[in-house]
């Protein structure tokens, strides 16, 4: 996949616009502001003992929790547009015409497009040393992190690929690959809540119900369930996630799989140049 014509291609234009060193710092530039007036806020008064342990546990989960929305904020403007943004330059079917796969086509715009936020996510790793600096924060809690920013970032990107290969308009595939990643990210709380008071009110349960299923594809939930004090992060304090074997954040991960695959193979057999409904009779 590394000699994908496409993910060469794609990689070249994209450090070559101005718009690439902008974002770097953007993106750098909200961690360190954000980041950098919490550590000040938290050590005005003095950061030794039990309270620096503390510190470095609370800023570990104020970075990671920034992070990933970063990573929801761009991840669909950066592939919503990489199928459809052909079509209206009309150069989809001559890509098409190639030797190149219609699953090597539909992977090589999708790795491009989140190699570069995965580039974003390396380049704030030097940040994180404040958080090593205090203590209390071990290297699994720290991978699992990146594991989870990177099968997000897959996920959104294969979302992103699918809407673009439906829709022929780029800001149409936009607004849908914005409103699911709103959705994952913000609505799933609010169902998850609404059918909780539903099953309360219909069992007259008096004590806390099971967390409905949906609140597994939240990608918030699977963050807070492997940080360091993530419980202040996770919803309903009081309930039982109903899956009792995985932790939210595993049960996330295998979700996310299965919408990788169905999105990416959606994406590759809508832009597939004889898939039924395209053949031209005679």
């Amino acid at each position: 996949m590394i000699k994908n014509p496409v993910l060469m291609k794609e990689l070249r234009d994209r450090v070559r616009t101005w718009r690439s060193p902008f974002l770097i710092t953007f993106y750098l530039g909200i961690l360190v502001i954000i980041g950098g007036f919490f550590l000040y806020e938290r050590t005005m008064y003095g950061y030794a003992g039990p309270r620096a342990l503390r510190m470095g546990m609370e800023i570990f989960n104020l970075m990671a929790v920034l992070q990933l929305l970063l990573i929801g904020f761009l991840t669909p403007g950066m592939t919503a547009g990489v199928i459809s943004g052909e079509r209206e330059r009309q150069t989809l079917p001559l890509l098409m015409i190639t030797r190149m796969s219609p699953l090597s086509v539909t992977v090589g715009k999708l790795l491009s497009a989140i190699s570069y936020i995965l580039l974003l996510v390396v380049l704030s790793l030097p940040l994180y040393s404040i958080v090593f600096f205090f203590g209390n924060i071990s290297m699994r809690e720290f991978l699992q992190a990146a594991g989870i920013y990177l099968v997000t970032t897959l996920t959104l990107g294969s979302i992103g690929i699918f809407f673009s290969s439906f829709f022929r308009r780029t800001t149409v595939a936009v607004v849908f690959s914005y409103g699911i990643t709103f959705f994952l990210f913000a609505g799933t709380f609010f169902v998850a809540q609404m059918i909780r008071q539903i099953q309360q009110y219909a069992s007259y349960a008096q004590g806390p119900v099971d967390v409905p299923f949906i609140i597994y594809f939240n990608p918030l939930v699977a963050l807070g369930s492997g940080l360091p004090m993530g419980q202040n992060f996770l919803p309903f304090p009081g309930g039982m996630f109903p899956i009792k074997a995985l932790a939210p954040w595993q049960v996330n991960l295998l979700l996310d799989a299965v919408i990788i695959i169905v999105a990416v193979g959606l994406a590759t057999w809508l832009i597939h140049p004889l898939r039924a409904g395209t053949r031209k009779k005679g």
